[in-house]
């Protein structure tokens, strides 16, 4: 399936310089003339050019990508948590990707499993029960256990919220 979006190799194309020179000037690389990287950037600009994440990952080794792995959104606990989590992860550059276990292990252990392929920077496993963190190691990635329940005040989600965001963030 082809995606709509412009790539690197059609804006060499289109604007007549190599895929290197291209990648250079929208990186904004000082060897490329400042002419040069206005031109490109402004082809680019008329096409809609996105950078691939993907591209960027794996260049950058970081994602830009928190998961979150919530009971269920329906609770006011676990959808204050998410939406704090959400707000500081973008102030900090990040992205949430967000996924409900409804309260089932075996689904927060196949969260984990399959968010393993290296798209996500950490996750933070949100609950209300005191869980121990063991069964959820990962080499890979780090993971955060974050316990909330509807006895806490929303400050206090919202502080725990931050902090486990911030463990996470550390590695």
């Amino acid at each position: 399936m082809k995606s709509s979006a412009v790539t690197i190799k059609e804006l060499s194309f289109l604007s007549g310089y190599s895929i290197s020179t291209v990648s250079k000037a929208l990186n904004n690389k000082l060897e490329i003339s400042k002419a040069t990287r206005e031109t490109i950037k402004t082809i680019a600009e008329q096409h809609n050019y996105v950078p691939n994440n993907y591209a960027v990952s794996l260049r950058m080794q970081k994602t830009g990508s928190i998961a979150v792995i919530l009971p269920e959104i329906t609770k006011s606990c676990y959808s204050h948590s998410l939406c704090h989590l959400q707000t500081s992860a973008e102030s900090l550059g990040y992205r949430i990707l967000f996924y409900q276990s409804f309260n089932s292990y075996e689904k927060e252990l196949n969260c984990i499993k399959n968010l393993s392929d290296g798209s996500i920077d950490g996750i933070i496993v949100v609950s209300s029960k005191n869980k121990q963190k063991s069964p959820y190691r990962s080499n890979s990635f780090p993971i955060e256990l974050l316990n909330v329940n509807i006895n806490q005040s929303v400050e206090e989600i919202k502080t725990r919220s931050y902090s486990s965001l911030m463990n996470v963030l550390k590695g």
